[in-house]
C-alpha cells in the first residue's frame, strides 16, 4: 500500500473518466455557491470564550436578573474645556431624543440622577431646569460629580467627558445595526454647533465594528489571495492552461467549504473568516505539486496520459498524506470545550478533506482535456526561466551545504530549536479585551477616553443569591452587602464600587442610612431606582466595580484574591452563594483556560502527525527524522511571540496548529521523493541532492504561494486576525528551512550511523 493508503487512485479514475468527474463537480458547485451567499456573520465577543464554565452561566443569569445593568451602547462625549451651558443643553436634549427612539429601552446619564429623598418627599432631579445655575456654581458642580450614580461613571471630575448609557431591544443583527446608525445620527445632530466630540462604543457598537471588519476582510482576503495566487502561478507556470487547472480546483474548494458551513448552520466569525483562505492555498499547493510533476514528465518525453498517471502515482500519495496530517491538525481543535474554536476546527478539517477530493477529481480531468496543446509543444523540451533558475540555484546551494557539513547543519537546527522552545516556555497567557477591536476604531477610542477620565470601561459584577426564604429587606442582608462592597473597595485596581451600600451612604449612612434605605426600598420610587442593585423576584443582589484596561495575566491574580475573600463571606452565611462575573473577567479567565487546552491539543496533534508520517512511510526512521524539521517552525513562532508580542493569545496557538498542519506537507513530499530515489539504488548523497533539486523548487514555490495567501490576513484591521497571519507566515517560512536544510542533514546523519535497506519500487 502507498503512503496515501491508496486514496490517490481517485485521481486515476478522474484521468480515465474526466467528463463524469466534471459533471459531478458541476452539479454540486451551484448548490454550494447558493449556500455560500447565505452565510451570516457572528460578532458576539462573548461567544469566543463560551463553554460549560459556570462563570458563563452566571453571566447569562446576570443579564436575566438585571437586564439594564449592562448597557448595550454607550455614547462618550468629550470637550477640550469644561462643559458650558450650551454643551449641557445639547447633552440634555440628546438624552431626551435618545429616549424617544424606537428600540431604545432605557437611557442613563447624569441627567438621570436625583436628590436623596428627605422626610418622605419624592426625589427631585439633580440638575435644575435652568442650567446656568450649574455653570455658575462650583458647589453645585461638586454636588453633581460626587453623586453616587455619577461619580466615576457618567461624568469626569473636570467636566470634560460625559457618558450616556443605552439599553436596546434586540431584534436581530440587521435591525441592531440600523438602530446603532440611527443613534449615531441623532448624537451627531444634537452636538452640531458645539465643540463636543461624540463617539459610540459598547457591545452593540463593537458588534457592528466587527461585522464590518469581517465583511471587509472576507472580500479583501478572497480578492487579494486569488489575485496573488494567479500572479504567482503565472510566474511559476507561465502557461494559461496550467494556471486554469491550478485555479479552478482552488475556487471550487472554497465554494464547497462555504456552502458546507451554511448547510451545517455555521456562521462566519473571527476565526472561520480565515478558513476559506487556508483551503484556497492548500489546494493551490497540491495543484502545483501535481502540475510540476506532469510538466516534468512531459518534458522528459512521456505522453500526456502517462505523465498524469505518473504524477498521480508518485505525487498523489504525498498529497493524500499531507491532507490527512493537515486534517488531523485541524481536527485536534474539534474537541475543545469552546465552540468558537471547535467550529473552526470542524470547518478547516472538513474543508481540507473536501479540498483533497476536489483536487483529485479536477486536476487529472482538466489536465487530460486542457494540456494536449502544451504536451505537443513541450514534449521532450527542457525550459527554464529566470525565476526557475534562481530557485534551482537556491536548492543547489542547499544540497551542496548538506553534502559538505550535514552534522553541523543538523546541530545548528537542534540548537535553534532548543533555544526557540526555551523562549516559548517563557511565554505567559496574555489577553486584552481591547484586542478585539481595530486600532483605529472609533469604539476603541471611546473606550480609551472612558478609561483615561473615569473609573474604567470594564466591570466586575458580583451576584449574591439567597434561598427563597431569606428576606432581602433586612439588616443582616445590608451587613453582608457592606462586607462584600468593602472587599472590592479595598482593591486599588477597582473603583466606583456600586451597590445598595452606595445608596445607603447616599441616604446618610450609619444607622440612619440603614433605616432610610429599608424604608426607601418599600417606596414606589425605589422600584426603578434600585432595580439595578436588587432583584426581589430572584432574591438576588448585584454589586459592581469598575477597572481600567489590563491584560489577563494582570487581572487574574486580582480576581483570585477577591474570590478567596468572598468565599470566606459565603462560608460564614449558610445558603448564600456569591459569584463573580462580567464580560471582561470571564473572557480573561476563559482565555487562560483556552490557551492551556490549545497547548495540550497542539502537543497531541504534533505527536499523532509524526506517528502518522512514520506509518505512511512504513518507516520508524522517517518518523524520527521528521521531528527536528517540524518542531523548528513551532520554536521560531514561539520565539517571535516572546521577543516581539510579549505573550500568548489563543489566536497564536490556533495559528501554530494551522501552520504546523500545512508546514508538515513539505516534510512528507521530501520523504516520499527520497524513498523513491533510494529505492532506485542511488547513494545517500545522490538521493538527497536529487530530492532537494526535484522537491525543493516546488516546496519553495508552494510555500511562497501559501504564505502569500494566508499572509493577506496581516492586512486585517482586527489585531487577532493580524497576529494569526503573522505567526502562520513565520511557521511556513521556517518550515522551508527545516525541509531543505535540517531534514536532509538529519537524514544524512542517520544514514551514516543507522543505514537503511531500501526495496526497489516496482
Amino acid at each position: 500500500m502507498t503512503a496515501g493508503f491508496g486514496l490517490e487512485k481517485l485521481g486515476l479514475f478522474s484521468l480515465r473518466h474526466p467528463w463524469i468527474c466534471l459533471l459531478l463537480v458541476g452539479l454540486v458547485t451551484p448548490i454550494m455557491a447558493y449556500g455560500s451567499s447565505q452565510l451570516q456573520y457572528s460578532s458576539d465577543i462573548r461567544e469566543i470564550f463560551r463553554s460549560d464554565d459556570p462563570a458563563f452561566k452566571q453571566l447569562d443569569i446576570l443579564d436575566e436578573q438585571f437586564p439594564d445593568s449592562q448597557p448595550d451602547l454607550q455614547i462618550v462625549v468629550t470637550a477640550d474645556s469644561p462643559f458650558r451651558q450650551q454643551d449641557l443643553r445639547a447633552l440634555r436634549a440628546l438624552h431626551d431624543k435618545l429616549d424617544e427612539i424606537d428600540g431604545v429601552t432605557g437611557v442613563l446619564s447624569m441627567f438621570s440622577a436625583v436628590t436623596a429623598p428627605d422626610d418622605g418627599t419624592e426625589p427631585k432631579p439633580l440638575f435644575p431646569e435652568n442650567l446656568s445655575k450649574i455653570e455658575s456654581s462650583q458647589k453645585l458642580r461638586r454636588q453633581v460629580t460626587r453623586h453616587p450614580l455619577i461619580a466615576g461613571r457618567l461624568l469626569a471630575d473636570d467636566w470634560q467627558l460625559a457618558v450616556l448609557a443605552l439599553s436596546l431591544r434586540s431584534e436581530g443583527q440587521s435591525a441592531e445595526r440600523a438602530l446603532v446608525k440611527r443613534i449615531g445620527t441623532t448624537a451627531d445632530e444634537a452636538s452640531a454647533g458645539t465643540d463636543l466630540t461624540v463617539r459610540l462604543t459598547g457591545v452593540a457598537v463593537i458588534r457592528d465594528a466587527i461585522i464590518s471588519a469581517l465583511s471587509r476582510d472576507q472580500r479583501n482576503f478572497g480578492l487579494v489571495a486569488i489575485g496573488l495566487g494567479l500572479v504567482l502561478c503565472w510566474v511559476f507556470l507561465r502557461r494559461l492552461s496550467l494556471i486554469v487547472i491550478a485555479a479552478v480546483p482552488a475556487v471550487v474548494a472554497v465554494i464547497w467549504l462555504r456552502g458546507g458551513m451554511w448547510l451545517f448552520g455555521q456562521d462566519i466569525n473571527l476565526l472561520t473568516s480565515i478558513a476559506p483562505t487556508i483551503i484556497l492555498v492548500i489546494v493551490l499547493s497540491d495543484c502545483l505539486h501535481l502540475l510540476f510533476s506532469i510538466r516534468r514528465a512531459v518534458r522528459s518525453g512521456e505522453t500526456l496520459e502517462t505523465a498524469i498517471e505518473m504524477a498521480v502515482n508518485r505525487v498523489g500519495p504525498a498529497c493524500v498524506l499531507t491532507s490527512l496530517t493537515t486534517t488531523l491538525a485541524m481536527a485536534s481543535l474539534i474537541w475543545m470545550p469552546h465552540s468558537f474554536i471547535a467550529h473552526f476546527g470542524i470547518a478547516t478539517a472538513a474543508g481540507t478533506a473536501m479540498a483533497l477530493v476536489v483536487t483529485l477529481l479536477l486536476v487529472p480531468a482538466l489536465s487530460s482535456l486542457l494540456l494536449r496543446g502544451f504536451a505537443k509543444e513541450s514534449h521532450g523540451k527542457q525550459e527554464t526561466d529566470i525565476v526557475g533558475q534562481g530557485i534551482d540555484a537556491t536548492c543547489r546551494g542547499a544540497a551542496n551545504a548538506v553534502a559538505t557539513a550535514p552534522r553541523a547543519i543538523a546541530l545548528v537546527g537542534l540548537l535553534l530549536t532548543v533555544a526557540g522552545f526555551w523562549l516559548h516556555t517563557l511565554n505567559q497567557p496574555q489577553y486584552s479585551y481591547m484586542s478585539n477591536l481595530p486600532p483605529d476604531s472609533s469604539a476603541l477610542k471611546a473606550i480609551q477616553d472612558f478609561d483615561s477620565k473615569l473609573s474604567g470601561a470594564n466591570t466586575l459584577e458580583v451576584l449574591l443569591d439567597w434561598p427563597e426564604k431569606h428576606s432581602l429587606k433586612s439588616f443582616k442582608t445590608l451587613e453582608i452587602i457592606r462586607e462584600v462592597h468593602n472587599i472590592l473597595a479595598r482593591e486599588p485596581e477597582f473603583s466606583a464600587v456600586t451597590s445598595l451600600h452606595t445608596v445607603e451612604e447616599w441616604l446618610g449612612g450609619g444607622m440612619e442610612g440603614e433605616d432610610r434605605l429599608l424604608d426607601f426600598l418599600e417606596s414606589t420610587t425605589a422600584e426603578s431606582f434600585a432595580k439595578s442593585f436588587v432583584s426581589l423576584k430572584e432574591n438576588a443582589i448585584r454589586i459592581s466595580a469598575r477597572f481600567h484596561d489590563m491584560t489577563s495575566d494582570q487581572l487574574e491574580p486580582i480576581l483570585d484574591r477577591v474570590k478567596r475573600r468572598m468565599q470566606r463571606v459565603e462560608d460564614a452565611n449558610s445558603g448564600l452563594e456569591i459569584s463573580a462575573t462580567g464580560i471582561v473577567p470571564v473572557s480573561s479567565r476563559a482565555s487562560h483556560e483556552m490557551i492551556r487546552q490549545l497547548n495540550r491539543s497542539l502537543i497531541v496533534a504534533i505527536s499523532l502527525i509524526l506517528v502518522l508520517i512514520g506509518i505512511g512511510m512504513r518507516s520508524i526512521r522517517a518518523g524520527l527524522a521528521s521531528v527536528l524539521p517540524n518542531l523548528f517552525p513551532i520554536a521560531m513562532g514561539g520565539a517571535y511571540l516572546h521577543l516581539v508580542e510579549g505573550g500568548l493569545e489563543f489566536t497564536s496557538l490556533v495559528a501554530f496548529s494551522v501552520g504546523f498542519g500545512i508546514a508538515v506537507d513539505s516534510t512528507i513530499h521530501f520523504l516520499t521523493r527520497y524513498r523513491l530515489e533510494r529505492s532506485e539504488e542511488a547513494s545517500v548523497n545522490t538521493a538527497l541532492k536529487r530530492t532537494i533539486m526535484t522537491v525543493g523548487p516546488v516546496v519553495i514555490m508552494s510555500t511562497v504561494l501559501i504564505a502569500g495567501g494566508i499572509g493577506t490576513t496581516i492586512l486585517s484591521s482586527l489585531p487577532m486576525v493580524q497576529l494569526y497571519g503573522t505567526i502562520v507566515v513565520i511557521v511556513l517560512l521556517s518550515a522551508v528551512v527545516g525541509a531543505l536544510l535540517f531534514l536532509p542533514a538529519v537524514m544524512s546523519t542517520m544514514e551514516r550511523y543507522w543505514p537503511a535497506r531500501w526495496k526497489r519500487q516496482p
